[in-house]
């Protein structure tokens, strides 16, 4: 990847593969993402210029944690059984926005970007939760982590194979006059 933040997209396998068991489980895991995500964005974005370094780190973390324990609260108040298996996970949207904080995502991509990210984050993270819960009504592994990383695998195989069948070969050779 050619973006600096490109490694703290890592920081989102665990809850891809962790709370997607379930297409209800995705779907709140994602909305919170997406809410704690451009909320720390425009909330950094005001006092980003005014703070140090230091400061600034300091300010994402504080704000972070913040905004995670409120959406938990929220969470928690509307529905307790989301919230009991997706509370582990709110911590890690937490650490990947204290991340992209610090490597520059809110400075250097601005809201197209920030919405592809989330849009992409929001397919993954349903569609595998929509496939883990059909399959694992018949076979349980995929209810479970190694299953998800199973799925996730084989979905990422058939992505590549799909985009590998889609364009054009470069190994031949055109025809020399």
């Amino acid at each position: 990847m050619n973006k600096p933040w490109g490694l703290t997209h890592g920081l989102l396998l665990v809850p891809l593969v962790g709370a997607s068991d379930s297409l209800m489980g995705a779907l709140v895991l994602w909305l919170a993402w997406a809410l704690i995500l451009f909320c720390q964005g425009l909330a950094m974005g005001l006092v980003r210029q005014r703070l140090t370094a230091g400061q600034r780190l300091l300010a994402a973390i504080v704000l972070a944690a913040t905004l995670t324990t409120c959406t938990g609260l929220i969470i928690q108040a509307w529905t307790l059984e989301p919230y009991r298996s997706l509370s582990l996970y709110l911590g890690w949207i937490a650490l990947s926005c204290v991340a992209l904080e610090h490597a520059g995502f809110f400075v250097e991509a601005r809201w197209p970007g920030r919405l592809r990210l989330a849009g992409v984050f929001g397919l993954l993270m349903i569609s595998l939760g929509t496939l883990r819960e059909l399959i694992g009504s018949g076979l349980p592994l995929a209810s479970l982590a190694p299953g998800g990383f199973i799925l996730l695998g084989l979905l990422l195989a058939a992505r590549q194979a799909w985009t590998a069948a889609k364009s054009p070969s470069t190994t031949e050779e055109t025809p020399r006059p």
